[in-house]
């Protein structure tokens, strides 16, 4: 990938990459631009494909960042570190756009539904497409956007105990 193309790629799809480490990391501004910075060095190390096929590229960086960011969940997890305490040790305001509250919820669902529902609803995705960059099977993407919609719901409606 010449220099060219990957500034090309960044200045395009910068805000989404960030968007989805802000959302997969809660909003913790550090660990935020750690995994947007390692997203972006992965797609300029190891992305091989045409980067004029923008819509690849734009599937590739979304599994990616979302990757890199499950990545360094587990890694904090690993030094002991419950999820919890780094969800809370965040001490961040979210940026304007964005809802703290749906933030919050989003994060306490599964890695799949979390994903699917950001796919479908966020970046508008259709199911099959969904399907197609989660590599998961057509009915299943439908299967976590209901128990996501469920659990978003009982989350937002503070039914927090419930959403389980």
């Amino acid at each position: 990938m010449s220099e060219k193309e990957f500034v090309s790629c960044y200045e395009e799809f910068f805000d989404m990459v960030w968007r989805i480490c802000f959302v997969e990391l809660s909003g913790k501004k550090q660990d935020v631009e750690d995994a947007v910075s390692d997203t972006f060095l992965k797609l300029l190390k190891s992305f091989s494909g045409d980067t004029s096929d923008r819509e690849r590229v734009k599937a590739w960086l979304i599994v990616t960042a979302q990757n890199t960011c499950r990545s360094q969940l587990r890694l904090a997890f690993r030094r002991a570190v419950s999820l919890e305490e780094h969800i809370a040790g965040n001490g961040e305001l979210p940026a304007p756009e964005e809802s703290y509250e749906l933030s919050d919820a989003l994060s306490q669902l599964s890695d799949s539904e979390r994903g699917v529902m950001m796919l479908t609803y966020y970046f508008g995705y259709s199911g099959s497409e969904t399907a197609r960059i989660l590599n998961m099977a057509e009915g299943s993407v439908y299967s976590a956007l209901s128990r996501g919609r469920k659990k978003l719901a009982k989350l937002l409606k503070g039914g927090e105990d419930d959403a389980g």
